[in-house]
C-alpha cells in the first residue's frame, strides 16, 4: 500500500463514554455549535443500541436520552445546526426505519421502493435534506436523499460506468455536496462524491476498502479504511473534487486495529470510534491543534497527540420507552454493527448475526 501520512500528533482526543455502558461507545455526529449525537450499548442481548445526544460546552453533564419512542434499538447518527438530527431505529423484529428528530418529535422514514427489505437508514443531514439508504429485498443497497420538509426522496445513484453494485449515502453539507460509499462489482469499496447529478470516485491509495462517513462545508472528508494486514483506520481527505486528493490517516494512540472517524464540523473537529486493547469500543472527539473544542471537553492543557478519557454520567435515569425494549432475536439477541464499523460489516450492516 502506499504511504499514508498521520495526522495524529496533529489532533487532540478526548474519548467520551456514557457510564451506562462503558464498553461500546460511538459518537458519530457534531455540528457547527459541538453537539455531538451517538449512542451506547454493542446491540448483544441486555445491551441495545441507545441512542443520546450530548452538548457542549458541558458534554460531561448534559447528556440526553434520544431513542425512537418504543423501539427496540437506536441509533443517533447526524445532527444539523438546527439541532435536528437523524438516524435510525430497529423493532423487535430486527426491521430498520429511518428517522428524523425535530423539536422533540420523531418522525419515521421508509423509503417506497424498500419492497421486501427491511433496512432504511437515515446517516447525514443538513437543514433541508437527510441521505441515507435502504435494502431491497435483494439485499442490495440504494442510496437516496429525503427532503424534511416535503418528505419527498431522490436518488443517489452513481453512474453505471462506476460499475457500483451496492450504494450508501452517508453524509450531506449544507451547499448539497453529498458522501458515501459502494461496493463494487469486483469487490472493493470505493467512495463517492456527488454534486447536482456530477459523482467522482475516490479511495485511499492501495487500499480495497475505502468507506466516507463525513463531509463539511470546506469538503473535507472523514471515513476509514483498510490496509493490506486488514487494519481499520481512520482517514481525513481533502481536496476530493480534483485528480489528486490528499489523504491522511488518524488513529486514536490507543487504538487497536480499528479507527473510525464518521463525522467532522466546519470548524474541523471530528467525531468517531476506535477499539481498545480490552476490546471495547469508546466513542472519541479529535480536534485539531489549537482549535479548542477539546479543552472545552476534558480540561484545558490537552498535549498534541494525547488521549484524555472521560466518562459521561449515565443517562439511564429519566429514558424513555426504547430503553426498557428488550431485544429480541431468533440468533441469540440482536445485533446492529455500527455504522461503518469493522470493513466489510456492510454485508451484514446491521441484520441480526
Amino acid at each position: 500500500m502506499s504511504n499514508i501520512t498521520s495526522a495524529s500528533k496533529s489532533y487532540n482526543f478526548v474519548t467520551m463514554n456514557d457510564a451506562a455502558d462503558p464498553t461500546f461507545n460511538q459518537l458519530l455526529g457534531i455540528n457547527n455549535i459541538n453537539t455531538i449525537v451517538g449512542y451506547f450499548g454493542s446491540g448483544e442481548t441486555g445491551h441495545p443500541n441507545q441512542g443520546y445526544i450530548l452538548k457542549s460546552p458541558n458534554y460531561l453533564t448534559n447528556i440526553t436520552n434520544a431513542n425512537y419512542p418504543n423501539s427496540a434499538q437506536t441509533q443517533q447518527i447526524g445532527v444539523n445546526d438546527n439541532g435536528v438530527s437523524c438516524g435510525f431505529y430497529a423493532d423487535n423484529d430486527g426491521n430498520n426505519f429511518g428517522f428524523v428528530y425535530s423539536g422533540g418529535t420523531y418522525t419515521s422514514v421508509t423509503h417506497p421502493d424498500t419492497g421486501n427489505g427491511t433496512v432504511n437508514q437515515l446517516l447525514g443531514l443538513n437543514l433541508g435534506y437527510a441521505v441515507g439508504f435502504y435494502t431491497d429485498g435483494s439485499g442490495v443497497n440504494h442510496g437516496y436523499s429525503y427532503n424534511i420538509a416535503t418528505a419527498t426522496f431522490a436518488s443517489i445513484t452513481p453512474p453505471s460506468s462506476f460499475n457500483c453494485a451496492s450504494t450508501t449515502a452517508t453524509s450531506t453539507n449544507s451547499n448539497g455536496d453529498v458522501v458515501g460509499f459502494c461496493e463494487t462489482a469486483t469487490n472493493t469499496t470505493v467512495s463517492f462524491y456527488a454534486n447536482s447529478g456530477n459523482y467522482i470516485m475516490f479511495s485511499v491509495p492501495g487500499s480495497t476498502n475505502t468507506q466516507a462517513f463525513g463531509i463539511n462545508q470546506l469538503q473535507t472528508v472523514v471515513g476509514s479504511y483498510v490496509d493490506e494486514a486488514g487494519d481499520t483506520h481512520g482517514f481525513v481527505a481533502t481536496s476530493v473534487t480534483t485528480s489528486s486528493p490528499s489523504f491522511r490517516s488518524l488513529d486514536h494512540p490507543s487504538a487497536v486495529g480499528s479507527t473510525i472517524l464518521n463525522g467532522i464540523n466546519d470548524a474541523g473537529s471530528i467525531v468517531g470510534f476506535y477499539v481498545d486493547a480490552a476490546g471495547n469500543t469508546n466513542g472519541v472527539l479529535a480536534t485539531a491543534n489549537g482549535t479548542g473544542t477539546a479543552s472545552v471537553a476534558a480540561g484545558s492543557g490537552v498535549a498534541s497527540g494525547t488521549a484524555v478519557t472521560t466518562t459521561a454520567g449515565s443517562t439511564a435515569a429519566g429514558s424513555n420507552a426504547a430503553k426498557t425494549v428488550a431485544s429480541t432475536s431468533t440468533s441469540g439477541g440482536m445485533k446492529l454493527t455500527a455504522l461503518g464499523a469493522l470493513a466489510g460489516a456492510l454485508a451484514v450492516l446491521f441484520g441480526l448475526v
